[in-house]
């Protein structure tokens, strides 16, 4: 037979055969090859199962300078943003060894699966590293050093044979490779579309602790921040619900949301801002963390959130601390239209409240810290005592309704406001006979009316704007019958001045005038008040003719005529 046409039949006969059996299950195979050409070519979640051994290398890099094997330099580029060692050295922070391991990954580009594979140890690294937490200038310079290069070489690295997804999609994904590197993301978190996370994860191997995660945070307050102001106001809850799972980043994210917060037309008190800025940076009426939150939101919006607190202390002591456990909401209402010409404060609690374990109670001495003094005397148990500067004077109200409010200069005070402890009766709150005392203020009929009076002519204190709107106080132009010419004689002859008349204003010229610039006006007379007009005193040309008016400067308030 042909010898041809034998090996012909043979191969029929070979097909024939295999045809007539059942095919094999290969899956199991195929399933081993898969994973042995990952470990070949490289998959980004994949981080080189030896941690012990990216560790060796990385020690032993940092102790000889030298780079000995292919095996050496891929671990040590999974390896470059952990610490290790006693000292817990980052190679990322080492200015040297960094740039030469860098120069030794770049010589690999001729042979791109080596090359590859620690590029992918790199961009994990890049990942894992906080820049923005480390304090260190050569950590921070390395990670931008670092992200050039992966930038460099990314669409490279998505067009190499074999594909690799995780190549390709950080090339879709490479705005993580520059500035505001979470920025495009922002509007589908905005909207509550989070499929990008899963994303990132998945095809990227972007792990929750990295910086990425952060800053897809960071974005979405960003962007809330962009909003128009009713729109952002419904976002802030759920956003500090969010910053609140992230603790590296509510400083600044609650900065974000503070200062934005402050810019709106209308910005009523916010009790989620107030709290968690309270719990983060603590009081801002201590001096000690004054440095703080100014550095986070600049010193209108602490003013913002003091002004919040001032409110919440006034509501606290006239509802919550009062002798009787009754709220005396007469007294609470007037205090509110001045808080915000309430420049300091502090707590005197008698026993029950200085030592009451309730959370209210508990809530009112940790915020008061540094600020709450314990009330000594034989009847002191049950009352506490409201002490407020305004202007150079301070104020005392007492919890029990039969007290006078106390006046004295804050210069010459009977006690120290520091002291752990203050007596309420004659040698220390109600001391008549120091020569700082300046009167007292009784709460007859009519007393707001001779209360705002004292106020507008010792400290220049007029009620809140968003108070115009209440009528105005009944009452006489008497002094209190608690006055007298012996006792009261400072307040007497301030108060009986304020019996002149309005002092003439062309209202329609003035309202001209803050149309004209943008201002907004106040005529609080007919409540003993002044006419304030909400501005700085930067502007030369406004300022110069409001003082040609007459009106006066009061920093962070604006500009007053009696």
């Amino acid at each position: 037979m042909n010898p041809i046409h034998s090996f012909r039949e043979r191969l029929r006969q070979i097909n024939h055969e295999a045809f007539q059996s059942p095919f094999p299950d290969l899956s199991h195979e195929m399933a081993l090859s898969t994973q042995a050409l990952r470990r070949e070519f490289g998959d980004i979640a994949t981080v080189p199962a030896d941690p012990h051994g990216i560790e060796s290398a990385v020690l032993a890099y940092l102790n000889t300078g030298q780079l000995n094997t292919f095996r050496d330099i891929k671990y040590i580029c999974f390896g470059v943003s952990s610490p290790y060692g006693a000292e817990s050295t980052r190679l990322i922070e080492h200015d040297v060894l960094f740039t030469d391991l860098l120069k030794t990954v770049e010589h690999l580009q001729q042979e791109p699966r080596k090359f590859r594979r620690c590029y992918q140890g790199l961009l994990k690294s890049y990942f894992n590293y906080r820049c923005y937490a480390t304090e260190l200038v050569t950590g921070g310079k390395n990670w931008l050093i670092l992200r050039d290069l992966l930038a460099q070489h990314c669409q490279a690295l998505a067009k190499q044979k074999p594909v690799m997804d995780w190549a390709q999609a950080l090339y879709q994904h490479k705005n993580l490779l520059a500035d505001a590197p979470c920025k495009p993301y922002a509007k589908a978190l905005l909207a509550g579309d989070l499929k990008i996370v899963d994303e990132l994860k998945n095809r990227l191997g972007v792990d929750d602790d990295t910086w990425v995660m952060d800053e897809l945070v960071i974005a979405h307050v960003q962007a809330s921040t962009d909003l128009k102001d009713p729109e952002f106001v419904q976002q802030i809850a759920p956003l500090i619900q969010l910053l609140d799972k992230h603790t590296l980043l509510i400083t600044k994210g609650l900065a974000l949301l503070l200062r934005r917060y402050e810019a709106c037309v209308n910005r009523p008190e916010h009790h989620g801002l107030r709290d968690t800025a309270l719990r983060e940076w603590k009081s801002p009426w201590l001096e000690a963390n004054k440095p703080m939150w100014h550095a986070q939101i600049g010193e209108t919006a602490t003013n913002m959130v003091k002004l919040w607190l001032t409110k919440q202390h006034i509501k606290d002591f006239f509802e919550l601390l009062q002798a009787d456990r009754q709220a005396d909401t007469q007294r609470m209402e007037f205090w509110l239209q001045y808080a915000e010409a309430i420049e300091d404060f502090w707590l005197a609690l008698g026993n029950f409240s200085f030592y009451n374990q309730q959370t209210d109670y508990k809530r009112i001495r940790k915020q008061m810290e540094g600020h709450c003094m314990r009330l000594e005397g034989s009847n002191q148990n049950y009352d506490n005592a409201f002490l407020m500067k305004i202007g150079n004077f301070v104020f005392i109200e007492f919890g029990k309704q039969n007290n006078a409010c106390h006046v004295f200069s804050f210069n010459n005070l009977p006690f120290a406001t520091g002291q752990t402890s203050v007596a309420g009766t004659q040698s220390g709150l109600k001391n008549t006979r120091h020569p700082g005392w300046q009167g007292k203020l009784s709460h007859f009929d009519g007393w707001q009316q001779e209360f705002a009076k004292s106020l507008l002519k010792y400290a220049n204190a007029a009620p809140m704007e968003n108070h115009a709107h209440q009528d105005p106080f009944s009452a006489s132009k008497r002094i209190s019958p608690s006055f007298s010419p012996s006792q009261n004689r400072k307040l007497t002859e301030e108060s009986s001045r304020s019996n002149h008349q309005l002092k003439p204003i062309d209202l329609d010229k003035l309202r001209e005038f803050c149309a004209m610039h943008n201002l907004h006006f106040d005529d609080h007379r007919n409540l003993g008040g002044a006419v304030w007009v909400r501005t700085s005193d930067k502007q030369a040309t406004i300022a110069d003719a409001l003082r040609k008016t007459g009106f006066q400067y009061q920093q962070n308030k604006g500009w007053w005529l009696a």
